[in-house]
């Protein structure tokens, strides 16, 4: 039996008995907000406020499908080198491997994963894999904030895990189970942080940890060496990669001394594998099936995954009817979204309905060719009612959004919400770099 949208999101209204007059809620929030990456959107009166039942749905089957994508993965090849030629993918791009259990025991041990609601519920159409995934410390602080402005965590109507304080237990587990000293190294840098005027970004996440009983510091790349006290034994055990190469090779940092302190002992989490996982072309693998999922697995993939594949020059299974995938595409371009396989914040992501047809074409034809494209069903997302502030600061209206939700699994366990969507009228890719998406928190209703 399906889930109606107006289901899944709740028709209850919030109690605002205890909320703060919306200037002073603005205010708050962009006080909380301030000089950190993203700041949340100071025009929403109040955060998505789901259903317990809803927003515990979401990280279940994210902790599901997660564990469907590492399994493929993993056994795609038994090596690192296997698994690189097995997606297609260019080796230099994952140059940070390291030796031992640990690289696949902290692969998928930070996760966030993109999802849709449409008329059957949630449709998970992408996964973020690794530490340097976007919107933790800007969920946390969002989230607080709310949670403040609501009247506080006896009063407010609605309640969410610390995504800071669920992902430090990550490294409590692993000073425990490598039997290492207490300590967590931040590698990450500025360069990230649009500008931002101070290291709060950081800060945050040092003092987080610090809270957990972990001695913690932020390192720039070129200060890392120094900071660890090499050569010789590292003063960091383990490390929170807090980085992509993609973004540190546009900012022309050299990833020797990252190299350098993995090869002098430093386990840095995620691990590389985390990026192989989150090529969107093991989504599309595991859309497709796999010969050892059991029934519970293919149900999981059916409910929750949009239809994907590997954009290639081939047959495939199509609404019940075998399609030439090329023909299918370029027939029907309203039905489907373009993605890379390797990518972040939506760069080249089309969408059929709303992509110029030359372009479409385009596409296609160069994905057939290269095949690193992955390509998904269209999922018609359904509306959500949001509360805005009038421009005079004093009133509110109610206008209809497309958010897309973004939990955290931090060790297969939920570790908040972030959530973007469109200003109310506009529709397309729904990211906040590069399309003006709005960014707010998902809550569950007490």
């Amino acid at each position: 039996m399906t889930t109606q949208p107006t289901q899944w999101y709740g028709s209850e209204p919030i109690p605002l008995g205890s909320r703060q007059p919306a200037p002073t809620l603005i205010d708050g929030l962009t006080q909380a907000m301030d000089d950190i990456a993203f700041p949340m959107s100071p025009a929403s009166l109040r955060p998505v406020v789901l259903p317990r039942e809803s927003y515990q749905e979401m990280f279940t089957a994210a902790a599901a499908l997660l564990r469907l994508l590492r399994r493929t993965l993993l056994e795609a090849a038994p090596t690192a080198a296997g698994r690189i030629a097995a997606l297609g993918a260019d080796e230099e791009m994952y140059p940070l491997f390291i030796d031992g259990a640990v690289e696949e025991d902290f692969a998928t041990c930070i996760a966030r994963p993109d999802v849709m609601v449409d008329a059957t519920g949630p449709k998970f159409v992408e996964f973020n894999i690794g530490a340097g995934i976007g919107g933790v410390v800007d969920t946390s602080l969002n989230s607080a904030a709310w949670i403040e402005a609501y009247g506080g965590r006896e009063l407010a109507p609605f309640t969410g895990p610390d995504p800071l304080a669920v992902r430090d237990q990550i490294f409590v587990r692993a000073v425990r189970e490598l039997g290492v000293r207490p300590g967590v190294a931040i590698v990450g840098t500025a360069r990230d942080l649009n500008g931002s005027r101070t290291t709060r970004y950081y800060d945050v996440q040092v003092d987080s940890l610090r809270s957990q009983g972990l001695k913690a510091e932020f390192f720039e790349p070129e200060d890392l060496l120094a900071g660890l006290g090499l050569p010789g034994r590292p003063r960091y055990d383990i490390g929170l990669r807090h980085f992509t190469i993609p973004e540190w090779r546009g900012h022309a940092i050299d990833l020797t001394p990252v190299r350098t302190a993995l090869d002098a002992g430093c386990t840095l989490i995620a691990t590389q594998t985390a990026y192989l996982i989150s090529n969107k072309k093991v989504l599309g693998w595991v859309s497709e099936g796999q010969p050892w999922m059991s029934a519970r697995d293919r149900e999981t993939v059916e409910r929750y995954l949009p239809w994907t594949r590997v954009v290639s020059d081939r047959s495939t299974h199509w609404r019940g009817s075998r399609r030439s995938l090329p023909e299918l595409l370029l027939d029907s371009p309203e039905e489907f979204v373009l993605k890379p396989a390797i990518g972040m914040k939506a760069q080249d992501v089309l969408v059929g309905r709303h992509c110029d047809r030359e372009l479409w074409n385009s596409t296609v034809s160069r994905a057939m060719e290269r095949e690193d494209h992955i390509v998904q069903e269209y999922v018609r997302p359904a509306p959500y009612p949001m509360e805005f502030a009038e421009a005079e600061g004093t009133g509110s209206y109610e206008a209809e959004v497309f958010p897309v939700f973004s939990p955290y699994v931090f060790d297969d366990r939920p570790g908040g919400c972030m959530v973007r969507y469109l200003p109310p009228g506009r529709h397309g890719v729904v990211s906040i770099h590069g399309h003006g998406a709005l960014p707010t928190v998902a809550l569950a209703r007490r």
